[in-house]
């Protein structure tokens, strides 16, 4: 378990690792014409940390805390995927920039790569409970296999939220 003060010194918010094994930690790797289109994380926290940015492109494009846990806001995220919302902010992250950030419920994407560099990004992954793994479908969406905790534990989430 971990924990850490917000703006809010009285306010106290703890976390626990992502149990899922497939998505807990990892090093992604994506190189000229990839990125990653707009989505939500599975997880509820990520720590991210820039390792290597490609010669161009790739900015990290974000919704701050557009959904909560129990609204999922589609009229707002109708406007940030057809270009419309003005809730939209751009960041270039440079190599050793460490980002805390509430992917669960901020839509992201990162903008297309170009030129021969591959773009690397270490990414850590927490939940707000203990144990939580990604949903099957969703795991088999972003992984092309599943494994059986994500079937074990499925429905253990603490919202109802679409992945």
């Amino acid at each position: 378990m971990s924990s850490f003060e917000n703006a809010c010194p009285s306010q106290r918010i703890v976390f626990f690792r992502y149990a899922d094994p497939l998505a807990d930690v990892i090093v992604n790797a994506a190189a000229e014409g990839n990125g990653f289109p707009w989505h939500f994380d599975t997880n509820n926290f990520t720590v991210t940390l820039a390792l290597q940015n490609a010669d161009r492109g790739g900015a990290f494009e974000y919704a701050p805390m557009i959904r909560d846990s129990r609204n999922e806001n589609f009229g707002e995220v109708s406007k940030v995927l057809d270009g419309t919302s003005d809730k939209v902010v751009s960041l270039q992250l440079e190599p050793g920039d460490l980002q805390l950030f509430k992917g669960r419920y901020s839509l992201h994407r990162v903008a297309p790569l170009e030129g021969e560099t591959p773009r690397y990004v270490a990414i850590f992954s927490y939940v707000e409970r203990p144990g939580m793994v990604g949903s099957v479908e969703r795991t088999q969406q972003l992984y092309g296999k599943t494994l059986p905790i994500h079937h074990e534990r499925s429905g253990n989430r603490g919202d109802a939220l679409i992945d």
